[in-house]
């Protein structure tokens, strides 16, 4: 399989992800891609995001009216939240409060961005001084085995019918939200170099963070150009994590099922749901 993200579809188009909502760095519309059958993911059912926190709580975008019917013409019938709780307690997540969709907490700790991660704690206990591609895929490789049961119970929620339009997020939309819908979307039958190029493309909607952490890294001691794997979106991560789930699993779709414990009939249910006749 090619690492390349940036590649053709099998219809010979390249699959360019939704831009974000206003006033989000990374929340988007996931549907539009071809799979290898000839389908395509549905438009408008399915969405990943960063958080969006109520205002006055400390989140980098908030719930702003001035975009308020953007995000309540959505439909948001769930909104899955896989941060911790701690993250959680800290910044609500005005998704669902403010949609009146239902919040579905799916906890996965092992974030990597964020202010209450447990890898940001690991950051500032001094636990972790450089960090590159080939260990944020290892750290994926370890966060899809270790909590294979969330992201099977986030899958089995996807899997209900009045589920949808449903919207996935975590702090960033980066990584706990990346490894799901990557997850998702090769279960779908999207090719891998397009499930790939959908996770790369948060790196380029959330340009520049590593240099605006240069302060509280350089406050413990770290060069940006160490750790700055930590705030982007190396295709090289991804196609590690997915090709861990080919030869542990025989790939994203046998993972669910034998180790996340979703049923077959559960992942039927996904693929009828998200999966669409592709326009000819």
């Amino acid at each position: 399989m090619t690492s390349d993200p940036i590649a053709m579809d099998h219809r010979g188009g390249a699959a360019t992800p939704a831009a974000p909502l206003p006033g989000t760095s990374n929340t988007r519309e996931v549907g539009g891609f071809h799979t290898e059958d000839g389908r395509s993911v549905a438009a408008g059912l399915l969405y990943r995001g960063d958080v969006l926190g109520l205002p006055g709580t400390d989140a980098e975008c908030l719930w702003n009216e001035v975009y308020a019917d953007v995000y309540r013409s959505l439909g948001l019938r769930v909104v899955v939240d896989l941060r911790s709780d701690a993250e959680a307690e800290l910044v609500p997540s005005a998704w669902a409060s403010e949609t009146g969709a239902r919040l579905v907490r799916a906890a996965i700790p092992e974030g990597v961005e964020g202010s209450a991660t447990d890898f940001m704690r690991m950051l500032q206990d001094g636990e972790i001084a450089r960090f590159g591609p080939d260990d944020l895929g290892i750290w994926y490789q370890q966060v899809l085995e270790r909590r294979a049961s969330v992201f099977g119970d986030a899958v089995r929620v996807l899997a209900e019918p009045d589920s949808y339009p449903a919207l996935v997020h975590c702090h960033a939309g980066k990584d706990r939200t990346g490894l799901l819908i990557a997850v998702i979307l090769e279960t779908l039958g999207v090719p891998r170099p397009q499930v790939v190029h959908d996770y790369t493309m948060t790196g380029t909607y959330r340009a520049g963070r590593a240099e605006q952490h240069a302060g509280l890294l350089q406050g413990l001691g770290l060069r940006v150009d160490d750790v700055r794997t930590f705030w982007e979106t190396p295709a090289h991560a991804m196609q590690a994590a997915l090709v861990h789930l080919d030869t542990e699993f025989g790939g994203p779709a046998e993972y669910l099922h034998v180790a996340a414990g979703v049923s077959r009939p559960e992942i039927d249910s996904l693929r009828r749901f998200l999966l669409t006749e592709a326009a000819q």
